[in-house]
């Protein structure tokens, strides 16, 4: 500490000046230099470029790709599995692709009753719907069907499928134009069931048939038809 000499205040007397302690100032620790992150190296190429943390646009990208990808292969593989394993499930419900109007013709191979023959008008066609077991795809079970039955004779009958061959829409019988029409596309066919006019590519595809007993059975619908 340092004297304070005494000086001369404004009535003679001495006045002390303030005595100031000198203060030495610590010395401040120097910074610790901060460490570099590691960089990360590129598996394709095996450059540096960026560091750890959060993840590079190059990163983001090739995981999102990869998601994506997964999903993608799940949409496609799930329908494909399921229709391996179809033929081993049965459906208490059948399934229809085609609306009601259009239903679908199910096939079985049993044969089935439509009724004494004596029943049928000769050479005027007649609907009639049936009930028969079916087996299509997953779908066994009884089911309803229809059928345009054509009788020949006293002792034949032709029986058709009512589905046009063009693309499967329902066939009627027309009195004033003589043949099974389709309402969809204009075709029409004989009551032979072959082609009159339109885009049809084929004849009307028919039944099995047989009369046992003046009964009229039918069976199997052909392969591929």
């Amino acid at each position: 500490m340092t004297e304070t000499p005494e000086t001369e205040g404004p009535v003679g007397g001495p006045v002390a000046e303030p005595v100031v302690d000198a203060v030495t100032p610590e010395p401040v620790a120097a910074a610790e230099p901060v460490a570099a992150a590691e960089p990360v190296a590129d598996p394709d190429d095996g450059a540096s470029i960026l560091p750890t943390g959060p993840l590079s646009r190059r990163s983001f990208v090739v995981k999102s790709l990869a998601a994506v990808g997964g999903v993608s292969a799940a949409l496609v593989a799930i329908p494909v599995i399921g229709f391996a394993a179809a033929p081993g499930w049965q459906s208490q419900i059948p399934v229809r692709f085609l609306s009601t109007s259009v239903a679908p013709t199910l096939r079985s191979d049993t044969w089935t009753s439509l009724g004494k023959l004596a029943d049928f008008p000769v050479g005027t066609p007649k609907y009639v719907q049936v009930e028969r077991h079916v087996v299509d795809g997953w779908v066994q079970e009884n089911a309803p069907i229809g059928v345009h039955v054509v009788r020949q004779s006293d002792t034949e009958a032709v029986v058709f499928d009512p589905h046009c061959t063009h693309l499967g829409c329902p066939l009627a019988w027309s009195e004033g134009a003589g043949g099974f029409v389709c309402p969809c596309h204009g075709g029409s066919f004989g009551s032979d069931g072959n082609v009159k006019s339109g885009p049809p590519p084929r004849p009307m595809v028919r039944y099995e048939t047989k009369v046992v007993d003046g009964e009229l059975f039918i069976g199997a619908l052909p392969a591929g038809a």
